[in-house]
C-alpha cells in the first residue's frame, strides 16, 4: 500500500508540473536531452548532432547557422529512458522533467536517512535542499538527479542487502560514467570481496544491468560505443572545459595551465587516492554509506572534468557526515556548506570554483574520521 501512495504521489506531482505555469525555462540545458530525444523519434541517429541541428532550423523556421545546441554527451540508455519527454510540448516537458529531479531528490535523500526524519536533523535536510547546486541543478534542467539517486540507492541496497535495488542502482550510476564510474567499481570489488550470497548475487545483478544497457543502446544508435566516443570528444572540444570547476582545473590554472596538464595532476592525485583506500578498506567499508560517500568524495579530488552542478553529488557525504557529527564537527560541515555561499555573493559566477573547496574540505573531514579507530569517533 505504501508503494502505491507513493507511485500515485509520484505521478500527481508529474501531472502538476506538466500543467501548472511553473517559470521554467525550456532552452537550457534541458534542450539538450530535449532534441536528442525528439531526434530519435524522427529517425535520427542519437549521436548526428548535424541532424538534429537541421530538425530545430526547420521546425524553429531558421537556417542551421542559427541554431546553437550542444551535441548529447551522454549514454543512449539515458535518451531512451526520457523519450516519452519528446511526446510533450518542449515547455510542458521542461516542466515535467523538473517535477522528475525533483522527485529523484526527495527519493534520495529518504534512502540516506532510512526512511527517518528526526526533529534534530531537520534543519540539516532543508538546508540541504537549498544548496546552490540543487537549486541550480532543478532549474535548469540539469542531468545529475539520476547519479544522485543511484548513489543513495547503492547505499541503501548495500546497507540492506537488496540484490534487485544493487543492480538498479549500478544502471543508475552509469547515466554519468564520469561521475557513478568510481562508485560502481568500488561497489563491485566489495562485493566480490565478500566472497557470500548476497556479494555473488549483486554483483551478477549489476553486470547484468551493465549487459542489458549495452544492448539496448544499439535502439538509439547502430555504432553506439564508438559514436559515444565521438560524441565525448566532440563535446571536449566545444567547451575545452572553460567552466570546469574541479582541484586539477584549480592546481593547473594557478600554474598557467589547462585541461592537459589538469589531466596529469589528476593522475597523480588519484594515485594518492587509490593508496589511501587500500590502506583503510576495510574501515571504509564497514559502512554501506561510508563506502558511497568516500567513493564520491574520491571522484571530485580526482576528476578534472567537473562542472558546478556535478557538486550537488555531495549532498550524499554532506548528509552522511552530517548524521554523525558532533561537537566542532558541525563547523566544518557548516564551512563545506556556506563556502560557495559566500563565493558566489562575492564573486558572482566566479565563485562556482569555490565548490571546489567544499569538495576539498569534506573530503579530508570525512578521510579523518572514517579513518578513525571506532572509539575515535564515538567520543569525537
Amino acid at each position: 500500500m505504501k508503494v502505491l501512495i507513493a507511485i500515485l504521489t509520484g505521478l500527481a506531482i508529474l501531472l502538476a508540473a506538466a500543467l501548472l505555469p511553473l517559470p521554467i525555462r525550456p532552452y537550457l540545458d534541458f534542450q539538450v536531452l530535449y532534441h536528442a530525444d525528439l531526434g530519435l523519434m524522427r529517425g535520427i541517429s542519437l549521436y548526428d548532432h548535424a541532424g538534429q541541428v537541421d530538425m530545430i532550423a526547420q521546425l524553429a523556421h531558421v537556417s542551421p547557422e542559427q541554431v546553437f545546441v550542444l551535441p548529447f554527451p551522454y549514454p543512449p540508455w539515458y535518451a531512451l529512458s526520457t523519450l516519452w519527454l519528446a511526446l510533450l510540448p518542449i515547455d510542458a516537458a521542461a516542466r515535467v522533467w523538473f517535477g522528475l529531479n525533483l522527485l529523484m531528490l526527495v527519493l534520495a535523500m529518504w534512502l540516506l536517512i532510512g526512511g527517518r526524519v528526526s526533529a534534530r536533523r531537520l534543519p540539516t535536510y532543508c538546508l540541504a535542499i537549498l544548496w546552490v547546486p540543487v537549486l541550480g541543478s532543478l532549474f535548469v534542467g540539469q542531468y545529475v538527479f539520476p547519479v544522485l539517486l543511484g548513489a543513495a540507492l547503492m547505499a541503501y541496497a548495500l546497507r540492506n542487502s537488496r540484490v534487485i535495488l544493487t543492480g538498479c542502482a549500478a544502471a543508475l550510476l552509469t547515466f554519468k560514467p564520469h561521475l557513478g564510474g568510481l562508485i560502481l567499481v568500488t561497489a563491485l570489488v566489495y562485493l566480490w570481496l565478500r566472497r557470500d550470497r548476497f556479494g555473488r548475487g549483486a554483483a551478477t545483478a549489476m553486470l547484468a544491468a551493465g549487459a542489458f544497457l549495452f544492448a539496448i543502446g544499439f535502439l538509439a544508435s547502430p555504432a553506439w560505443p564508438l559514436d559515444y566516443f565521438h560524441s565525448l570528444t566532440g563535446f571536449k572540444d566545444v567547451s575545452q572545459c572553460h567552466q570546469c570547476v574541479s582541484p586539477s582545473m584549480a592546481l593547473a590554472g594557478l600554474a598557467g595551465g589547462g585541461l592537459d596538464q589538469a589531466v596529469w595532476i589528476s593522475a597523480l592525485l588519484a594515485i594518492l587516492a587509490v593508496a589511501w583506500w587500500v590502506r583503510n578498506w576495510r574501515k571504509i567499508t564497514a559502512d554501506a554509506d561510508r563506502l558511497v560517500t568516500v567513493g564520491i568524495l574520491s571522484t571530485f579530488l580526482v576528476s578534472p572534468y567537473l562542472q558546478n552542478y556535478d557538486y550537488l553529488l555531495l549532498l550524499v557525504p554532506f548528509l552522511v557526515l552530517s548524521r554523525e557529527a558532533q561537537g566542532l564537527d558541525w563547523i566544518r560541515i557548516a564551512a563545506a556548506f556556506v563556502v560557495p555561499l559566500l563565493g558566489l555573493a562575492v564573486l558572482s559566477p566566479a565563485g562556482n570554483a569555490w565548490l571546489v573547496l567544499s569538495a576539498v574540505i569534506l573530503f579530508f573531514y570525512g578521510a579523518r574520521r572514517f579513518a578513525a579507530p571506532s572509539e575515535q569517533r564515538a567520543v569525537s
